[in-house]
């Protein structure tokens, strides 16, 4: 009876566990979410424009790096091999490293000439690749290229230029020619010992199983990942690749006593690892009380030409774990520079807020960061995407509060922007959240009013961020309104932690929040208890002042689309976008150009009738200004993808 009850309860709790599986569907991923997020691109792009350094020193380096031009040419192959006899994986990873530059310029400039290029290079080797081989550095090719090329792939799945089937086959691609290798790799370490391997030869293959699993909504992959980094049992995971705790801020390095080179591949490719789970929500930085911290401070430590202590390290190589050891620590490499330290830290001193040293002055040494053909043409010169003061780069936390200025605001959990909904003006207009663009409508200018209480102004409408009718109720709507310096106009900031606030309207206590942890763009802005949880941290990324305003570039005359006859519609577009001339202007051909809000011309064209057709598919969300001129007359109409 005994047997019989266990077994029914077994059973009963298996179903439940089943059913409550289906419900709970698994948490979306962030996109753009692997290297950069779109408030890092808000950051760069800033940056960039406001001549900042050491922002606009790696800007310069990557605009004359050959790859990231457009005349670079994709040369796929059918196989590649890295390793053993006729290796030809150069021609991968420099194509990945112009897939990844042209996508960052695509990025910070909005050239959608750029964002063409990069989804050509990758195409190509999507629809040529077929074997990806070699002796055991193919797990290396596997790691390293997967995790770059699913990075580059991460940028481009936002431009809406790349055709649905193409991202498709591309992410097919790395699922069908690299994972099972690294997925191999990570099972068997190719038949060796477990410990044969170097740490780097499992993180290339970790940071690319996560990023793959980002880049495919795979959260089998990721969770493996994430996984293996904890509990693995090669040289990769955190407690065997930090195998060693010397004090509270040192930790040795599985690699230190091979040579410095391949110690700061490990501290590049583990940063990687850590930065992509970051920005999915999942800290693997702070992860066993900063051991990753811990490593990156040791080596760069030694690399600076300080001592450290070190321990002999002792592990089994071979198929048979035959016995070796590492007496001192190698001096060979010492100092070498890779364009890895930008990213580790920036997370520990201006995301954290912590004191890390060796870093900062190994992180100084390398500023500003090049990337992939600005350190040789070697394998070595291409083991990371680089360009780290540029695309890492943060400005020290503030103490306490943000400054007053001007911001976008990110919600945490979906990286997505504080919007006011159709970049409207009128008292009760909704905020939600959208993917970030250039729009004045996702710029809020914070003031603090005193005793630590904020207005929070939007650029595009002059009105204060307000809770709808000084509701103090969970779910009460944000919106904007006149000044009315009442408290449902007043907010609070409290640090959450690596850079996130919680924002407290100041008559309610409660938290302003994404209703229902909501990722897609339109979800609602509310307020709501506090409980922690990720959609109710903000980031805020500053803006310059000329930035928030670009949008009033000079204009002839603002139109009316009834009294002078021109229309221009949809508005905003979602492909195409119809002209319709008032009878003035054909009288004579007029030009029609299509500017974005740095006044560069994207399109232009010449008209002889009234209506005119221009596609703006591959155009990427933002403020557009469109111009009809005959040559004596000229209106000017301002249009939002």
């Amino acid at each position: 009876m005994k047997t019989r009850t266990y077994f029914a309860n077994t059973l009963l709790c298996c179903c439940l566990l089943f059913t409550i599986a289906r419900q709970l569907p698994a948490q979306p991923f962030i996109h753009p979410g692997l290297l950069h997020t779109e408030a890092d691109f808000a950051r760069m792009r800033d940056k960039v424009n406001a001549s900042a350094q050491p922002w606009k020193g790696s800007w310069d380096i990557l605009v004359t790096n050959g790859r990231s031009q457009l005349s670079w040419a994709a040369r796929p192959v059918d196989t590649v091999r890295r390793g053993g006899d006729r290796q030809n994986y150069g021609q991968l990873m420099n194509d990945i490293a112009a897939a990844y530059q042209t996508a960052l310029r695509w990025k910070i400039t909005g050239d959608v000439a750029y964002a063409n290029k990069s989804i050509e290079i990758m195409n190509a080797w999507s629809s040529t690749l077929q074997f990806v081989t070699g002796n055991a550095d193919r797990f290396l090719a596997a790691g390293i290229y997967g995790y770059q090329f699913a990075n580059a792939a991460e940028i481009m799945r936002t431009y809406s230029g790349w055709a649905a089937a193409d991202f498709d086959r591309f992410r097919n691609m790395l699922l069908t020619k690299f994972y099972p290798l690294s997925d191999d790799f990570l099972v068997n370490h190719n038949g060796a010992c477990i410990t044969n391997y170097w740490a780097n030869w499992d993180l290339c293959n970790m940071a690319f199983i996560l990023s793959l699993g980002v880049l495919c909504d795979r959260r089998d992959l990721y969770n493996r990942a994430i996984d293996y980094y904890k509990n693995g049992a090669g040289n990769g995971s955190i407690t065997h690749a930090v195998w060693y705790l010397h004090s509270s801020t040192l930790g040795q390095w599985q690699e230190s006593g091979r040579d410095q080179g391949h110690c700061t591949l490990g501290i590049g490719l583990m940063g990687a690892f850590c930065e992509m789970a970051w920005n999915q929500g999942d800290d693997m930085y702070g992860y066993d009380n900063n051991r990753f911290m811990k490593g990156a401070e040791y080596v760069a430590k030694y690399n600076i030409g300080d001592s450290v202590p070190y321990v002999t390290y002792n592990w089994g190589t071979g198929q048979n774990c035959a016995a070796s050891s590492q007496t001192v620590i190698s001096s060979n490499s010492r100092g070498n520079i890779r364009p890895v330290w930008e990213m580790v830290y920036n997370h520990y001193a201006n995301r954290m807020g912590l004191s890390v040293p060796a870093m900062s002055a190994y992180a100084t040494i390398h500023r500003p960061e090049g990337g992939g053909g600005n350190y040789g043409t070697a394998s070595g010169g291409f083991d990371q995407l680089g360009f780290g003061s540029l695309t890492f780069t943060r400005d020290p936390l503030p103490a306490g509060s943000p400054a007053n200025g001007t911001y976008m605001i990110f919600a945490r959990h979906s990286g997505k922007a504080m919007d006011v909904i159709n970049n409207a003006t009128a008292n009760g207009s909704n905020v939600r959240q959208w993917t970030a663009n250039d729009c004045p409508c996702q710029r809020w200018t914070l003031t603090n009013t005193g005793s630590g209480q904020y207005s929070i102004v939007g650029v595009g409408s002059g009105k204060n961020l307000d809770v709808n009718g000084v509701s103090t109720a969970d779910g009460a709507n944000i919106q904007i309104w006149q000044s009315t310096n009442a408290a449902n106009q007043r907010f609070t900031f409290t640090s959450t932690g690596g850079g996130f606030y919680r924002i407290t309207p100041v008559h309610s206590g409660k938290a302003v929040d994404v209703n229902a942890a909501g990722m897609n763009d339109g979800a609602n802005i509310q307020q709501w208890t506090y409980n922690s949880a990720k959609n109710q941290q903000w980031q805020f990324i500053p803006v310059s002042s000329t930035s928030s305003a670009r949008t009033a570039m000079p204009l002839t005359k603002e139109i009316n689309d009834d009294k002078e006859g021109l229309s221009v519609y949809p508005n905003p577009p979602v492909n195409n976008v119809t002209v319709t001339l008032p009878a003035a202007l054909t009288k004579s051909p007029a030009v029609i150009t299509l500017s974005d809000i740095n006044g560069r011309v994207l399109y232009r064209g010449q008209s002889a009738n009234r209506k005119h057709v221009i596609d703006m598919g591959s155009f990427v969300p933002g403020v557009y200004f469109i111009t009809v001129s005959n040559g004596t007359e000229k209106i000017t109409r301002k249009i939002i993808k």
